[in-house]
């Protein structure tokens, strides 16, 4: 078993190296993906934390044992956050990372929202474009009076010319070509009927699931473009509501669904009544929880109420799927505007105690991304390097694949462990 494990591991490497992009002529001090180097970022503290048990871990690591060694199975990867992932950068870094970091892993795009269709940023791995009118609701809307699921916005027609279309980005990303495509939506049979453009209604099938607010398509072939038209087949249809688009395949592989709304704090998706429901079709084998920044943006940020969210949201994502895993990201460092000026946001500290707490008494894991970038203050130096926006609260977009080349690091070094200690 030792001898297996070694070669995997070889091999591994030399795929990975081998393929990377970003050779640097600095020294390297990361494994498995060559990254740049800077002397700021601590890159010898890039790991994983379990402040208790790592059992969860455990077990999100032998399904990809059964995927890399057998490539059986399918893992889901539920990342939630605020801008930091509404925007897919440092998401879709680790969703490329963990879709080509071994041949053969192919996996699905997972969960997308169509945020043009809301009026904000979409991510530019995937390209929309609609008809009609629509109205936005989302979980960062003060006493937002709307139904919302996991994804925290909605969009809703009563536009019976309404379609939206999507194409997922194939150059220099990995091809996620879909024969599934899976609609949630309000559970009211008083909606719209849909039905694909572009394709024949021979080329699919539907099925509808009003109970659950879900519709299923069924694909006779793979697509990578897609149209849904929203159609008025009766005359009690006069609205829809939708709240995600899922597309699927039928690969063995990693899907990693990412979550973000733009200003959501732990309190934003305490608002989506359907957040463990919708979460519980997901299944997820590991959620990487990254929300925190809006909560400790300003200076009435209480750590006690902080905590307890996360207490409610952690309760939500065990009733959901009680077997999976969670990492907690610490907050990155950040500074808050006052009168022109910037001064360091200390409230990054006393989540980073939290997230800890929370670990402990759950058994969650925590990746420390504010002390690996260098702590208090260190989002300045970000910034000089053109690794942080003039804000010092965002990313840069080199920045952003830093952080999610990190993370990628961090977890696939904790899965090597598993493998040593599994093979031992």
């Amino acid at each position: 078993m030792q001898k297996t494990r070694s070669i995997f591991f070889f091999i591994l490497f030399t795929f990975i190296v081998s393929g990377s992009k970003n050779i640097s002529a600095q020294p390297v001090y990361d494994f498995p993906y060559v990254i740049p180097q800077y002397d700021f970022v601590n890159y010898g503290i890039n790991r994983l934390h379990f402040p208790a048990d790592s059992a969860y871990m455990k077990g999100f690591y032998e399904k990809m044992d059964k995927l890399i060694f057998e490539g059986v199975g399918k893992i889901n990867i539920i990342h939630i956050g605020g801008s930091h992932v509404q925007a897919d950068i440092v998401s879709g870094r680790l969703r490329e990372r963990l879709a080509t970091f071994f041949p053969g892993n192919k996996g699905s795009r997972g969960m997308i929202f169509p945020f043009k269709v809301a009026g904000t940023n979409n991510p530019g791995n995937y390209f929309v474009t609609y008809t009609g009118k629509w109205t936005t609701c989302k979980n960062v809307t003060y006493k937002a009076n709307c139904e919302l699921g996991l994804t925290g916005m909605s969009i809703t027609t009563y536009d019976t010319t309404s379609s939206i279309s999507i194409s997922l980005k194939r150059e220099n990303y990995p091809a996620y070509d879909f024969n599934r495509i899976r609609l949630f939506h309000r559970a009211d049979s008083n909606q719209f009927k849909v039905k694909l453009g572009w394709l024949d209604s021979t080329q699919y099938t539907v099925q509808y699931n009003y109970t659950k607010g879900i519709t299923d398509i069924y694909l006779k072939t793979y697509l990578s473009d897609l149209q849904i038209q929203f159609i008025k087949t009766g005359s009690h249809q006069w609205f829809y509501t939708l709240y995600g688009i899922q597309l699927e395949n039928d690969d063995a592989g990693m899907t990693y669904h990412a979550i973000g709304v733009n200003g959501a704090g732990t309190y934003s998706y305490l608002k989506c009544s359907l957040f463990e429901q919708h979460m519980a079709e997901l299944k997820p084998d590991l959620v990487i929880l990254g929300v925190g920044i809006n909560d400790a943006a300003g200076s009435s940020f209480d750590a006690g109420t902080f905590e307890l969210n996360y207490e409610k949201i952690i309760e939500k994502i065990h009733k959901a799927s009680p077997h999976a895993a969670i990492i907690f990201i610490t907050n990155n460092d950040s500074y808050r505007k006052y009168r022109r000026r910037y001064y360091v946001n200390y409230n990054a500290t006393a989540v980073r105690e939290r997230m800890y707490n929370l670990a402990t008494k759950h058994n969650l894991a925590v990746w420390d991304f504010f002390n690996i970038m260098g702590g208090l203050g260190s989002m300045a130096t970000w910034q000089k390097n053109s690794l942080a926006a003039s804000d010092r609260i965002h990313f840069s977009t080199a920045g952003y694949k830093l952080m999610g080349d990190l993370l990628f690091n961090a977890i696939l070094k904790s899965y090597e462990n598993h493998i040593n200690n599994k093979y031992r």
